[in-house]
């Protein structure tokens, strides 16, 4: 899970317990989590590709020498064409197929330095004939030798139901594939991201690197408010929202988008096959996820980058084009035309002390393990830029969730941190949104998400300094009447009279009285956060009941008495 700072402050701190007798004992009840499958053993059945809508040629067809055409953006949205020479085929060495390598050539590849970054999908054609989408390169080694996806491999894509599950079968054991694995990788896909900087940009692209996801900071043409330059002032994205939908064919420039609005994060790559409504990409997985919906948009190339490592496209996405609906090892496929059903996310943050206040908007994927991720990278952003700083103070943190068939879940929560109130701010919200997004129970579908904070600079937070019991002696049903003194941070003492009723069911004997704040557990010895094994607990919590037991736990700005048998 992502490493956003916890509720590591509470604006009620330390605990006082006051016990008639011997210590506390507790007991913790340890969930086992036991793996249970539908079926231990599967049979793998051959996947029936569809007749494609353009000739192609099977990699059994394939041998060294054999010169072709690929096709990319290289400026623009208007595809080029390069040479391409077959040098080998490569038995087994894809993640479900063999590989073609091959080497380009041409001036437009000359003039890029290779194969780039974002050229991933790039169709080549023998004898007019569809050979597959480049999609591998040597790290670090020559930039003019590549590695194709067979196009017979990438077709089997359109043959799964959009419900298919996002673990694909395990296929045939390939004998050279952990060679190849050190040495290969993917065309690298970059993701171009625009709205984020410093901190929150690194967790961004620590969150993606798992998924082999290069993020690059999006660069914009002089003239149009952006802090990069990739060209004259002049520059027009031809791809601008607002402008007509451009036409998607082989070789187009395409984006995958994992945000969007206020702040964008989009995947490029390359447009292999199109057939109707239909279309492949990329050659090589996103999010390896399998049933997808991923929006995909146009895109635009400004030009193409030179670098010891790899060349790579400074791109812009454009205008909506379909959805991502199946992102496999052997590429993704989805539909032109097609509607996403992407979050929509407003945060809104106000700094006390400089009177600075912000509201973003963005759309994020619905895609269980990535929208608690970019939630909070919005989140931590926004809160950044509003402060302009990182350090102590207090937060004050309302949140509204509404998931599908449900009444609008509502949260509000005061934190203190003594050194990143920002990060503290985002925690809990983060968590809660984990939480319904992951639950083991039932899949929730996540319509709306509001943040809002208020920070200031300030430590607002108190000890609890002396507590008394008013009562000596009490039976079952009966008024416990509690003094609690406060001790304010650099302040005066405050006295708070409280009560707490004895259970009925209560057993004779010693009762234990805790007091403590709302963000503090006896149990440990710092404030009280969630960690990662309670979280995991709480995912086999029936939803309705784990969004009850979030919602009402007690608040940092709260005092909470507690009774327990001795």
């Amino acid at each position: 899970m992502f490493g956003f700072a916890r509720a590591i402050g509470s604006a009620m701190r330390g605990a006082l317990c006051l016990v008639l007798g011997k210590k506390i004992l507790s007991s913790i009840l340890a969930l086992l989590v036991f793996m249970w499958t539908g079926s231990v053993l599967t049979e793998m059945s051959a996947e029936a590709s569809p007749v494609p809508a353009c000739p192609i040629i099977e990699v059994s067809d394939v041998v060294p020498g054999m010169r072709g055409t690929g096709k990319t953006v290289f400026h623009g949205t208007q595809p080029e064409d390069f040479d391409v020479e077959v040098i080998a085929v490569l038995d087994g060495a894809g993640k479900l197929s063999d590989l073609i390598l091959i080497r380009v050539s041409g001036p437009a590849i000359e003039d890029a330095g290779g194969i780039a970054e974002g050229m991933s999908g790039s169709p080549v054609y023998v004898d007019g004939k569809l050979m597959g989408a480049i999609a591998y390169v040597f790290s670090g080694s020559d930039h003019f030798m590549g590695m194709v996806t067979p196009i017979s491999d990438m077709l089997k894509i359109l043959s799964y139901p959009d419900a298919v599950s996002a673990s694909d079968a395990m296929g045939r054991r390939l004998t050279n594939q952990a060679r190849l694995d050190e040495i290969r990788t993917a065309a690298a896909t970059p993701v171009t991201v625009s709205g984020l900087s410093g901190r929150s940009l690194e967790r961004l692209s620590r969150s993606l690197e798992e998924y082999g996801l290069t993020v690059r900071p999006r660069f914009l043409a002089a003239g149009r408010g952006g802090r990069g330059s990739s060209g004259s002032s002049s520059m027009q994205d031809p791809c601008a929202p607002g402008r007509d939908t451009p036409d998607m064919v082989p070789g187009s420039a395409i984006g995958v988008q994992l945000v969007r609005g206020d702040i964008e994060a989009t995947a490029f790559g390359t447009v292999t096959y199109v057939d109707g409504d239909a279309f492949l990409a990329f050659g090589h997985p996103i999010l390896s996820k399998g049933s997808s919906a991923l929006a995909a948009c146009s895109a635009s190339v400004h030009s193409i980058i030179k670098s010891d490592s790899a060349p790579f496209k400074i791109l812009a996405s454009g205008v909506p084009v379909g959805v991502v609906t199946q992102d496999r090892l052997n590429g993704v496929g989805g539909q032109f035309g097609k509607t996403d059903a992407y979050v929509p996310v407003s945060i809104g943050v106000e700094d006390r002390e400089t009177g600075r206040s912000k509201r973003i908007s963005v759309s994020i994927v619905p895609e269980e393990s990535l929208i608690a991720e970019m939630f909070g990278v919005a989140a931590l952003a926004a809160v950044d830029g509003v402060t302009d700083r990182v350090g102590p103070g207090t937060a004050t943190v309302s949140m509204k969730l509404k998931v599908a068939g449900r009444d609008r879940v509502e949260r509000k929560n005061v934190f203190f941190s003594s050194s990143d109130v920002a990060g503290t701010s985002v925690g809990e919200a983060y968590d809660m949104l984990w939480l319904v997004a992951n639950n083991a129970t039932e899949k929730a579908d996540i319509e709306e998400i509001e943040l809002y904070a208020e920070i200031e600079p300030v430590r607002r937070t108190a000890m609890i300094e002396d507590v008394k019991v008013m009562e000596e002696s009490v039976r079952p049903g009966d008024t416990v009447t509690v003094s609690v003194t406060l001790r304010q941070h650099r302040g005066d003492r405050i006295t708070r009279m409280m009560s707490i009723v004895v259970p009925e069911d209560a057993p004779g004997g010693v009762l234990s009285l805790c007091v403590r704040g709302g963000n503090v557990s006896i149990f440990d010895d710092g404030d009280y956060g969630f960690d990662s094994a309670s979280l995991e607990d709480m995912l086999y919590v029936e939803l309705d009941d784990m969004i009850a037991n979030f919602t009402s736990r007690p608040c940092g700005n709260e005092i909470v008495l507690e009774l327990e048998p001795y």
